[in-house]
């Protein structure tokens, strides 16, 4: 099992943390049965993925997730590129294991702590564990799996484990906006999208931790801001800004809750450079600030 998870050097030396990374892979092993979930970024080419006795054309960009109970292949593969994250279930939460999830399966879309297991364990004739990632969603899966791997490697720090795991709950969030497809984030977004407003949608998780401003989203998508705000309300039930803080909010919130990174690094993280707005947006959102929050929901 040690190749399925990274072991600490310097720092930590030891610390064992269920969190793998293979890059710039052309096969999908199977090395991973009964141990590890795997979320699969298919960066180049194409292939036939197989599921058991069920197969789907998987063209880049896509991403695969994959249950520990999954044995899978990529046949008559073309040029094909794949980045895989391992991991066990307690990275995401210390006290979920692989059984816990199994026997809670039919309880995933009504309890929020499983919210984002969906995508490794729900199957039908339409979903084998595969899904097409459009451009803004593959660059972001990518980013952030390079950003697991990085952390992984280097150890810089003794957060290291933390941060890594930081990167996994941020890429499990966005993994999920994938698998809801039209739905986008389905705790934000309550009506249907138009393309045009997909796509500021799409704008917005990929770029969340920047700076973004309304002036600059009216110039990218060619509007203006009332325009924007009418046809982005009807569609999510807020305006632009609402969306954003609430998205950067919820995020925020689970790097609360699930890992130890220092409040002003979480800020940061999520697109907050000056703290007094962080603060009056986490306590508008949250009725408390980060710290209490994290005291009373920290489930480290």
């Amino acid at each position: 099992m040690m190749e399925l998870s990274t072991i600490g050097r310097e720092f930590l030396k030891g610390y064992e943390i269920k969190l793998y990374c293979r890059r710039n892979m052309s096969t999908l092993p199977n090395d991973c049965l009964n141990q590890r979930c795997r979320i699969v970024y298919v960066s180049e080419g194409f292939g036939l993925f197989r599921n058991g006795e069920q197969s789907q054309l998987v063209t880049a960009p896509a991403v695969i997730c994959l249950n520990e109970r999954e044995e899978v292949d990529i046949e008559e593969p073309n040029n094909i590129r794949l980045d895989i994250l391992y991991f066990d279930p307690s990275c995401y939460d210390a006290d979920l294991t692989f059984d816990k999830l199994h026997e809670k399966k039919d309880e995933l879309g009504g309890d929020m702590e499983l919210w984002y297991f969906r995508p490794f364990l729900w199957r039908n004739d339409s979903y084998i564990g595969a899904k097409r990632a459009n451009t803004y969603f593959g660059s972001r899966i990518s980013q952030l799996i390079t950003l697991v791997d990085e952390e992984l490697t280097h150890q810089r720090d003794g957060f290291w484990p933390c941060r890594g795991r930081s990167f996994f709950i941020e890429l499990m969030l966005l993994v999920n906006s994938v698998f809801n497809n039209d739905e986008g984030y389905k705790s934000l977004v309550m009506g249907r999208m138009d393309d045009e407003i997909r796509e500021i949608v799409n704008h917005i998780h990929i770029h969340y931790p920047e700076k973004i401003t309304i002036n600059d989203l009216t110039t990218k998508f060619h509007t203006n801001k009332t325009t924007l705000n009418q046809k982005f309300k009807k569609a999510t039930g807020l305006t632009v800004m609402e969306y954003l803080t609430n998205l950067r909010m919820q995020i925020t919130c689970s790097l609360l809750k699930r890992t130890t990174l220092t409040v002003n690094e979480i800020m940061e993280r999520v697109g907050y450079r000056d703290e007094t707005n962080f603060l009056r947006a986490f306590k508008k959102y949250a009725n408390c600030t980060p710290s209490a929050y994290r005291t009373q929901y920290a489930r480290i």
